[in-house]
């Protein structure tokens, strides 16, 4: 007697092999660019008087205020937008276009630098004259879950094992 399987291996390594980022609206943005303008005031406060214990003193509460804004948790953030992501690298975005991860993409503590080369099809059709522009993506970590910050980092670790 033979049984009869209803998934084929195949599409089971097909659906497997595939990851759906979701990528949402990101805090360490602007907590990067406050913390950067009060650092600017903070120096011409500090080059314009000698008032080093006051500057010492805004520098400690602006920090506390930006580590508190940092720890809250905002689970319902918007998403911004979603891509198709395999273990290959290759990327296809809501708008019908692919890219290739390139071996030159990178994961830091702060979020993943996306260096995104255009496949044939795109290249032709967006790039008629520079088939060999790339296209730059930072995304932020927090922007990404925990889960899809790994998939997209092992990908890219893999990029890099392979080359």
């Amino acid at each position: 007697m033979k049984t009869v399987n209803l998934t084929p291996w195949c599409n089971l390594f097909s659906s497997a092999s595939k990851y759906n980022i979701c990528i949402k609206k990101s805090r360490y943005k602007v907590l990067l660019y406050w913390g950067i303008l009060i650092v600017f005031l903070l120096l011409l406060l500090m080059f314009f008087s000698y008032a080093y214990h006051f500057v010492l003193a805004i520098a400690v509460v602006a920090t506390m205020l930006l580590g508190l804004l940092f720890t809250q948790s905002n689970s319902q953030q918007a998403m911004v937008s979603r891509f198709e992501l395999n273990n290959q690298g290759q990327c296809f975005f809501e708008d019908d276009t692919y890219y290739q991860l390139h071996v030159s993409s990178r994961i830091s503590f702060l979020g993943c630098w996306l260096v995104l080369q255009p496949t044939s099809t795109v290249s032709t059709i967006l790039h008629p004259k520079n088939n060999n522009s790339k296209t730059l993506l930072f995304i932020y970590r927090d922007s990404l879950s925990k889960q899809d910050f790994s998939r997209l980092s092992n990908v890219i670790a893999q990029l890099e094992y392979q080359s």
